[in-house]
């Protein structure tokens, strides 16, 4: 079994991809697609991020790792990003 999350406890490469994604407005289904998980398994990480960050929720989760450039603006997928590659 994998130890809990607690704060302050370093993110793990599949933490920072989900939340790089719910910053790009993914709903957790379609995190869960892109990531070949599945949504529960989505909604774990998230939450394990959001502890780990001392976050309030899955938002708050983001802009903290925004601002501590666990995730940057220029690697989110934004709207007109993904609009012009469908």
């Amino acid at each position: 079994m994998r130890s809990p999350g607690y704060y302050g406890k370093p993110l793990s490469a599949g933490q920072i991809a989900a939340l790089r994604l719910a910053a790009s407005g993914y709903t957790s289904q379609q995190i869960a697609a892109r990531l070949n998980s599945t949504e529960q398994g989505i909604h774990l990480r998230l939450k394990e991020a959001q502890v780990r960050l001392g976050a309030r929720s899955r938002t708050h989760a983001v802009v903290i790792a925004l601002r501590r450039a666990l995730i940057r603006f220029d690697d989110l997928e934004l709207p007109d990003q993904r609009e012009a590659a469908a």
